[in-house]
């Protein structure tokens, strides 16, 4: 932890800041190494912040609240509880005055900067831990993917292949922030089927964004109950396939987000895709936040090193999506853990290995 307070710091007395306030669940989690401020799920701030001043660092929590924070996920952490009672007044307020006269926050705020994206930036690179739990992440996702690949059945109602799923996270202390699941005809209308109680036909997409330690695994795999894909899947598949493999390869320090998308959109046109990138979001750095989608558009953004990918390639009917990391110089796709069926591409001399249509 002493190592990204002294990121943030850093990046305070560079702006001319006086303390910053960290309300947000990703941001939690990335400055606590892994802890959860969670209760209400579907709210991006969660319910205690994190102060950080040059010399100070904060918990504001309300006492409901506070010192389950404090023992579980806070534990061997040096820092100044400041409890609240709920007729006090917001956890906000409480934190921006203990965080000066010049502060920011990463969630909009009466009276402070807010600094959401620059704070992403300070995520980066990867610790050597983080790393670690991304790898175990993406093996874990892999086996219940493949386990609940071979477990379901046509006939089965979507809403059964979310349960199986869920269960099978939640025993490793995986949570879920997306999950769908799509079938047949849904799969080519919807970009994010999300389970809406159809039954399962021969073709079965599955689509986990899985959460562990704040840190994320997205990944889509997909399954065809038959022995041979018909062509109208298989084309589009192999599309997006071949542009995954290429997105990974292109993650190298220095290379712009803007020329990647380039090279996407390229790729599509010459499989008879011209206009399918306009349908969906390209792809983008993974991490504590679930993916930061739109670098794409920035020309001055670039690859860097100890970084983690998802690249969500999709056209009609078809889509990709695998975990991977660019560190010292190499690529790993981390969800491809030996347990699915893969096709290997050969890029620039490296081999990539990925995940492929399984054939039931």
């Amino acid at each position: 932890m002493e190592l990204k307070l002294s990121r943030v710091r850093t990046y305070m007395k560079r702006s001319g800041l006086t303390g910053v306030v960290l309300a947000r669940k990703d941001n939690f989690s990335w400055l606590s190494c892994g802890g959860n401020n969670r209760v209400v799920v579907p709210v991006q701030e969660g319910v205690g912040a994190l102060v950080v001043t040059m010399d100070h660092l904060y918990l504001v929590a309300q006492v409901m609240d506070g010192q389950r924070l404090l023992d579980e996920e806070l534990a061997g952490i040096e820092l100044e509880y400041v409890p609240l009672h709920w007729y006090e007044g917001p956890i906000m307020q409480k934190a921006l005055a203990l965080a000066g006269s010049a502060p920011a926050a990463d969630v909009p705020a009466d009276g402070a900067r807010e600094v959401l994206s620059d704070l992403y930036a300070l995520h980066y690179p990867l610790t050597e831990n983080e790393i670690s739990k991304l790898r175990w992440l993406g093996r874990t996702v892999d086996e219940i993917l493949t386990r609940t690949a071979y477990r379901i059945q046509p006939g089965m109602v979507d809403y059964e292949v979310e349960a199986i799923l869920l269960g099978q996270f939640a025993s490793q202390n995986i949570q879920c922030d997306v999950l769908l699941v799509g079938t047949d005809e849904r799969i080519a209308k919807y970009r994010h089927p999300s389970p809406a109680g159809a039954r399962l036909g021969k073709y079965v997409l599955l689509h986990p964004a899985a959460r562990f330690e704040g840190l994320h695994a997205n990944v889509t795999r997909s399954v065809y109950f038959g022995d041979t894909l018909p062509e109208e899947i298989e084309r589009p598949y192999r599309a997006v396939m071949d542009i995954e493999a290429a997105c990974i390869a292109s993650c190298v320090a220095g290379r712009r987000w803007s020329d990647i998308l380039e090279m996407q959109k390229s790729m599509l046109a010459e499989r008879g895709y011209e206009e399918e990138w306009r349908g969906h979001f390209p792809g983008g750095r993974t991490g504590y936040p679930v993916c930061e989608a739109d670098f794409s558009l920035d020309p001055k953004k670039c690859i860097a090193d100890r970084e983690a990918y998802d690249w969500f390639i999709t056209v009609t009917g078809a889509k990709v999506e695998e975990l991977s990391l660019y560190s010292d110089g190499r690529h790993e796709v981390l969800s491809a853990a030996g347990n699915w069926p893969v096709r290997k591409y050969e890029i620039n001399g490296e081999v990539i290995e990925l995940p492929d249509m399984l054939l039931r």
